[in-house]
């Protein structure tokens, strides 16, 4: 990794190789680097013990991916790629205004660095419950090399180290599930029959029940929520800006998604695997010990060979990595180019930029290590996490503006405004005041931000910028 940041280092003397690589990226190397951003630590933790206390019914989620490529590549897509913006949010700024711009990239950055520390302490305090590993050497350990070969290397050092640790954490958990289901007693059958005694291969909850992963509540909710990734999240579209055309980037999010879908299941066997092997192994020990989430990491340490444990422990240690480093080039991106560009309005050489980006990429790192071993001595992570989910009830109405711009060419900058303080007040009334599923939060701010939005733009009868910024003037433009 050090090695990568060194060498793209000498490569890196434009903010365009910083930013986009160049246009560079193979698009298959960018579809890996996707994969890896969006399978954090804190997923390749969480499918398996979610597995192994219930079943299969959050699997459809990652399905609901496989629905939303179609939109995601034929209707945002070329907004990204021909307006040629750095940022998703520049594309606000030309439909709406500098201030919703300024407001969601504000916002973005916050949650990354919140996202950055959750994500760095939760798997080293997962890994110390169940061995012999210092909490702080584990979360200092993947910080550092990331802050450094990030900061030196730019977007292209990112992607080829997400390369190397995407086939690492896949290569690892696929060993993981051969050993788990080799380790029940009848091998592949007995993991089968047991399983299906036992119900945990359920794919679907057909009640209507709002407050749990029924069929619909996951349908809608992984629809929703995967729409809101693919369109809004700096971190995922800022690779679809690093290959050479558009056509690259469109592959590169279809075969993403396609590697998320057929993974996943890996991690579900995965999940249903640790259930089998402990209930026909008692003797192996497990208790919740102090967090569910360690039952993987425990299984790695306690019955897997050493050399294997270890592998698997890399693997845990390069999907943080890989989360973390897009983390903070995005975060280093969106600064740079959102903020400070706007901030300094004069000329800035390339120079001054790149010495800009690499600052905040060096002082974002530390940020979220500093969290995350404050986290670790003072155990305040119910505070982050309430922070995280704060902020992560806001995602949802961010992704409603991009839905507003490109799809509802009467919506000017007033009614955008109203309809994303609307969207967000909704959303945390549910949370606060109502047992209504989290999975759903993405889907009723979008539909609540929009729907708001459009009452208020036949109001206001504003005339908003729309030239070559909707859809519908992009294909009047096309013909």
């Amino acid at each position: 990794m050090l090695y990568l940041g060194g060498l793209f280092f000498k490569k890196g003397d434009h903010p365009d190789n910083f930013f986009k690589g160049g246009g560079r990226i193979p698009w298959w190397a960018a579809s890996i680097s996707i994969f890896a951003t969006m399978f954090s630590a804190i997923t390749y933790m969480s499918i398996p013990a979610k597995v192994y206390a219930t079943d299969w019914t959050y699997y459809p989620i990652q399905f609901m991916m496989l629905f939303i490529l179609y939109p995601v590549v034929k209707y945002y897509l070329p907004f990204f790629r021909r307006l040629n913006v750095t940022t998703a949010y520049a594309y606000l700024q030309c439909r709406f205004n500098y201030a919703l711009r300024c407001m969601a990239s504000l916002l973005f950055m916050a949650f990354m660095i919140a996202r950055m520390a959750l994500i760095l302490f939760l798997p080293a305090l997962a890994l110390s419950a169940v061995a012999d590993i210092d909490i702080s050497l584990c979360i200092l350990l993947m910080a550092v090399i990331t802050i450094i070969y990030c900061t030196l290397g730019g977007i292209e050092a990112v992607i080829w180290a997400d390369v190397i640790q995407g086939i690492i954490l896949v290569g690892g958990a696929i060993l993981a599930a051969i050993y788990l289901i080799w380790q029940t007693p009848g091998g592949f059958q007995g993991f089968v029959d047991i399983g299906m005694n036992d119900r945990k291969f359920v794919l679907f909850d057909w009640s209507l029940d709002y407050r749990s992963a029924t069929f619909w509540v996951v349908i809608l909710g992984g629809l929703a929520n995967n729409l809101i990734s693919y369109t809004s999240d700096q971190t995922i579209i800022q690779r679809y800006m690093t290959t050479k055309d558009e056509r690259s980037a469109a592959r590169s999010i279809v075969v993403n998604g396609v590697i998320c879908v057929v993974v996943s299941i890996v991690f579900y066997l995965i999940g249903t695997g640790l259930y089998t092997f402990f209930k026909t192994h008692p003797e192996a020990g497990f208790t919740s010990l102090d967090r569910p989430d360690a039952i993987f990491p425990f299984y790695v340490v306690t019955q897997l060979p050493a050399g294997v444990a270890g592998l698997l422990i890399a693997a845990l240690f390069a999907a943080t990595m890989s989360t973390i480093s897009s983390n903070i080039n995005s975060i280093s991106t969106s600064f740079t180019i959102d903020i400070y560009q706007h901030i300094r309005p004069t000329r800035l050489s390339s120079k001054h930029i790149l010495r800009v980006a690499r600052w905040a990429s060096f002082v974002s790192g530390i940020a979220g290590l500093l969290i995350a071993l404050l986290m670790a001595q003072l155990k305040i992570q119910s505070l982050l996490d309430y922070f995280n989910i704060i902020l992560g009830l806001l995602s949802g109405c961010i992704g409603g503006l991009f839905v507003m711009g490109i799809f509802f060419p009467t919506i000017g900058s007033k009614s955008a405004t109203i309809g994303f303080v609307a969207g967000m007040l909704i959303v945390f009334y549910l949370h606060f005041y109502t047992q209504v599923s989290f999975l759903i939060f993405g889907f009723v701010s979008i539909a609540a931000s929009v729907s708001v939005a459009l009452l208020f733009s036949i109001l206001f009868k504003e005339r908003p910028n729309h030239q070559n910024l909707t859809w519908e003037s992009l294909q009047n433009k096309s013909k």
